[in-house]
C-alpha cells in the first residue's frame, strides 16, 4: 500500500514538473515572439522616417528633410527618457549611454526633454522621381 502511494505520488510529482516547465518554455517562446514583433514594428518605424527623409532630400526639399530629422531625433530622445524610467535606470543601460553621448545623458536624466510639437512639410520640388524603396 505504501509502495503504491509512493509510486502514485512520484508520478503526479513528475507530472507537475513537466506542465510546469512546459508552461515555462511556452512563455519564454511567447515572449521571444512578441520581443521580435515589436523590434520589427520599431524597424518599420524607423525606416518609413528615413525613406520620407531620404526621398525629401533627393527632391532638394531640405527644409522639409530638416524638419523631420529634427522631429524624429526629439521623439527618440523623449522615447529614450520613457525607457530609462521604466528600466529602472539600469546602471548597465547608463554606463552605455554614457559612453556613447554623455552630454544627450545628462540632458535626459536632467529632465530637460523636448516637447513634443506637431508638423507639417510640404515639399514642391517635384522633378525628380521618387526613389524610396529602391536600391
Amino acid at each position: 500500500m505504501f509502495r503504491s502511494r509512493f509510486v502514485v505520488a512520484t508520478v503526479l510529482g513528475l507530472l507537475f514538473l513537466g506542465l510546469l516547465f512546459a508552461a515555462y518554455r511556452f512563455g519564454q517562446i511567447h515572449m521571444q515572439h512578441r520581443m521580435y514583433s515589436m523590434k520589427a514594428m520599431l524597424n518599420f518605424a524607423n525606416y518609413s522616417v528615413y525613406a520620407s527623409i531620404t526621398n525629401d532630400m533627393e527632391k532638394k526639399c531640405y527644409e522639409s528633410a530638416l524638419i523631420q530629422a529634427r522631429a524624429t531625433r526629439d521623439l527618440q530622445v523623449r522615447l529614450l527618457a520613457d525607457n530609462l524610467r521604466g528600466a529602472g535606470k539600469d546602471p548597465a543601460l547608463l554606463a552605455y549611454i554614457k559612453l556613447r553621448d554623455p552630454k544627450l545623458l545628462n540632458m535626459v536624466l536632467s529632465g530637460q526633454i523636448p516637447e513634443e510639437h506637431s508638423f507639417t512639410t510640404t515639399c514642391l520640388y517635384d522633378k525628380l522621381p521618387d526613389k524610396v524603396g529602391e536600391h
